[in-house]
């Protein structure tokens, strides 16, 4: 099968977590679990093709090596998603086994993953061990049950994440960054996701009126945008926000949005510094 290579934002799902008024249970990630790399490997749709897909084929599961006990099932359970048939038979999922060039580490998924791009990192499976098609949708523990979105009182177990929401960072300066001179400061920072990519980054300062930044060339569809702006700051402590809008007008929300485990940050990144 022939080879691909793609650049790919990949996203935890509990990407900012710990910025929740309420601390959910799992890891209390702040900024910064998301990363990008460029993955190389066979398209699974090929793979899929080359075996042949059952005319009552409705979802691809994948299944990792790992497994072990989940809080509240019995018995021990492996690591598994499934794609939608249409998803998995786009040509830019991968099964992939380079990561910017050399063999995928294991602490990193290897020797095989799955990548699957504009979707949360969730559904880019580790440590590839099987693959099948099912008529049916798939009901293992870490899809039925978890890594969804279920609103406080929601009844029931929520609904599937999947597309990665526009999402924009500050990467400099750093949030609590003191000792900075007072004058012009240079903010940069990254943007992803989105439906038909990222269309704009807005800068403010203080609440005041937001102010479009400069957008440099991503290095590929799920790469990640540069961008950079400027701003004249005066001595004290400001605050600096930053919220991306996608190709449809949608915008990063003002709060997170509210769930019952913490999953899906995407609101606006605000930043304080100290200007002496």
């Amino acid at each position: 099968m022939p080879r691909r290579s793609l650049r790919v934002v990949l996203e935890c799902a509990g990407h900012r977590r710990a910025e929740f008024e309420q601390i959910h249970r799992g890891i209390p990630w702040a900024a910064g679990a998301v990363a990008e790399a460029q993955w190389s490997g066979a398209s699974l749709a090929a793979a899929l093709e080359l075996v042949g897909i059952p005319t009552d084929g409705r979802e691809v599961v994948l299944a990792g090596a790992d497994a072990g006990v989940v809080d509240g099932f019995d018995g021990v359970h492996g690591f598994a998603r499934s794609l939608p048939l249409a998803k998995a038979l786009d040509h830019d999922v991968l099964l992939a086994y380079e990561m910017n060039g050399e063999p995928i580490p294991v602490r990193r998924g290897g020797p095989v993953r799955v990548i699957v791009p504009g979707w949360y990192a969730t559904d880019s499976v580790k440590w590839l061990d099987r693959v099948w098609l099912t008529n049916k949708e798939f009901d293992g523990v870490f899809q039925a049950h978890d890594y969804r979105l279920r609103e406080p009182g929601e009844q029931g177990p929520g609904h599937r994440m999947t597309a990665l929401p526009v999402h924009a960072l500050i990467t400099t300066p750093a949030d609590g960054e003191a000792d900075l001179g007072a004058g012009d400061l240079s903010i940069r920072g990254i943007a992803w996701g989105g439906t038909r990519g990222v269309a704009a980054v807005l800068v403010r300062v203080d609440g005041g009126p937001w102010i479009a930044a400069r957008l440099r060339p991503a290095r590929g569809l799920y790469a990640r945008v540069p961008w950079e702006t400027e701003c004249t700051l005066a001595p004290g402590v400001h605050e600096i926000s930053c919220r991306a809008v996608d190709g449809a007008g949608r915008k990063q929300p003002d709060r997170p949005p509210a769930n019952v485990r913490g999953y899906g940050n995407n609101a606006i990144h605000r930043i304080n510094v100290h200007i002496r």
